[in-house]
């Protein structure tokens, strides 16, 4: 079972943790005491992005933040291949981007409104220099 240290927020207090992974199951434990084991298929660890994570199991909502989130993402998305594997086919400064929800239709107006608004103060602006 592979370990990461981080902090968990348990009932709005920030808690040191370890969170164990292995193909079978995952547990976060803190110190001695043990908060959770979930096998597989009975948990989901979702990436929220900038290093922090949640892991959904039962009626638990459990934010994570490793102290090495990177190893943390490969470890949790090791489905086929290992986290080693993982980081050898992706070259150093690579990092996968997804696609966002499109913006609202008023977001698309207000830039355009801006956008309109800017050029027209930089012509003024070049002008007033003349």
């Amino acid at each position: 079972m592979t370990t990461f240290p981080g902090v968990a927020t348990l009932k709005e207090d920030n808690v040191p943790v370890m969170v164990g992974l292995d193909d079978e199951k995952i547990t976060l434990v803190s110190g001695e005491v043990s908060i959770g084991e979930w096998l597989a298929g009975h948990y989901e660890v979702i990436d929220l992005g900038a290093g922090e994570f949640v892991i959904e199991a039962e009626d638990d909502s459990i934010p994570f933040v490793p102290d090495d989130p990177s190893s943390f993402a490969l470890g949790i998305h090791r489905d086929t291949e290992t986290p080693v594997a993982a980081a050898a086919d992706r070259s150093p400064g690579a990092m996968e981007v997804k696609e966002g929800p499109p913006p609202k239709p008023a977001t698309v107006a207000a830039f355009w409104v801006l956008a309109a608004i800017t050029a027209a103060l930089g012509i003024w602006a070049t002008l007033s220099l003349l």
